[in-house]
């Protein structure tokens, strides 16, 4: 049986597995992972990518089969091992491309996640898991269209986060698609630990997957989420955040970037973004995205995802009781200055308010609180994204 070194065809089937994905015009980082996804070894193709870092090629393969075969070693002659063997030059092309039809997980096994968002390997986004950017969690977009303002701004305890526009003429995002793309992008970013995001066909998925129908024309929904994107696109953010060390020394942490370094579009039709768009998250967003994630049921996000507000609850809801040891009051004041998008008076806030935590309470009985007229008490309560689902996978 021939050794690697001799196996022409082998290098031949790589090549080839290597010039798919290049006609895809995917990234190195992408191109790795879909390597790795596929189940093949990172020694046979470790050497064509040396620009990236040794943290880029840790093994994902999920099938137990799969990992056997192209790990076994045959058996050793005397003090001399031979190297594994990789399967046909056939074998390993089909196997690559049936690896990119198949559903990909949802977090890659060795993303740089807080523990609060390490999810399993195979956690398909459409079984269960998504994830959104916290800072957006604890100060979020504009609840309805600002019109001609340039930044915006939010406050919630020690933090403070101000979005700003290079394009005034092209405005602010806001709503639900703004909501639903940054969870789509932050949901990316962390399955395929790349900062370079693929739209497209990809988007369109992604909202069939939460429901939200495919429509044209000028008010529809594809002409809507281009419109949105555009504005993230053009988005840059600052969060400003009070800090204390040990030795109760108190201090400010400011973190600026723009959401997106480049981007790509294609108008492949009149309303919409089409095939071989991408964008690519600024360095700065994309390492934070990855430190700072929160987990989220993506079946909630399609149930709430018809109000701003009703996302923003749920999501600030989920965050706060996925670690709560001990009661926690949130006072109407405080709740206002977070959700209170343009409500006027406190009344009329809290009204609202209290209307959307009954719909999220709905997708999530397994909340404990009390709403009063201090304001909401939080008390610890069931994880809505299980405890078993997430688990340290580095």
């Amino acid at each position: 049986m021939k050794e690697f070194g001799e196996a022409s065809d082998d290098l031949a089937a790589l090549d080839k597995a290597l010039r798919i994905f290049s006609d895809m015009r995917l990234s190195p980082e992408r191109t790795v992972a879909q390597l790795l996804k596929a189940g093949i070894s990172p020694d046979l193709f470790r050497t064509q990518f040396p620009q990236l870092p040794d943290q880029h090629f840790a093994p994902v393969a999920t099938d137990p089969k799969l990992r056997a075969a192209l790990y076994a070693k045959p058996p050793a002659t005397g003090s001399q091992r031979r190297a594994p063997l990789p399967p046909s030059a056939e074998a390993l092309t089909q196997r690559v491309l049936q690896k990119i039809a198949a559903p990909v997980p949802t977090v890659a096994a060795t993303a740089r996640v807080s523990p609060a968002c390490e999810t399993s390997l195979g956690a398909d986004l459409s079984e269960g898991v998504s994830f959104q950017y916290v800072p957006l969690i604890q100060c979020s977009f504009p609840h309805a269209d600002p019109g001609e303002q340039t930044c915006f701004t939010r406050r919630n305890g020690w933090l403070e986060l101000t979005l700003s526009t290079a394009r005034p003429e092209t405005g602010l995002p806001y709503g639900v698609p703004a909501r639903l793309l940054t969870i789509y992008c932050a949901s990316e970013a962390i399955r395929t630990r790349s900062p370079e995001i693929y739209l497209g066909q990809s988007v369109h998925e992604f909202l069939r997957l939460l429901d939200v129908p495919i429509t044209r024309g000028d008010r529809g929904s594809l002409r809507v989420y281009a419109n949105q994107l555009l504005r993230l696109i053009h988005c840059a953010l600052s969060i400003d955040e009070n800090i204390r060390d040990a030795q109760g020394r108190t201090g400010l942490h400011i973190r600026q970037a723009l959401f997106v370094e480049e981007a790509r579009l294609w108008w492949d039709e009149r309303d919409g973004v089409g095939q071989g768009s991408s964008l690519v998250l600024s360095p700065v967003l994309y390492d934070s995205i990855l430190e700072r994630s929160a987990p989220l049921s993506t079946k909630a996000i399609r149930q709430l995802r018809k109000s701003p507000m009703d996302l923003d609850v749920y999501a600030w809801l989920v965050h706060r009781l996925f670690a709560l040891k001990r009661p926690s009051l949130v006072t109407w004041p405080q709740l206002s200055a977070q959700f209170g998008h343009s409500y006027g008076e406190l009344r009329f806030f809290r009204r609202f308010f209290s209307d959307s935590l009954k719909r999220v309470l709905q997708v999530y009985p397994e909340a404990k609180l009390n709403a009063g007229e201090g304001g909401v008490t939080l008390l610890p309560s069931k994880p809505h994204v299980p405890r078993d689902a997430l688990g340290a996978s580095r």
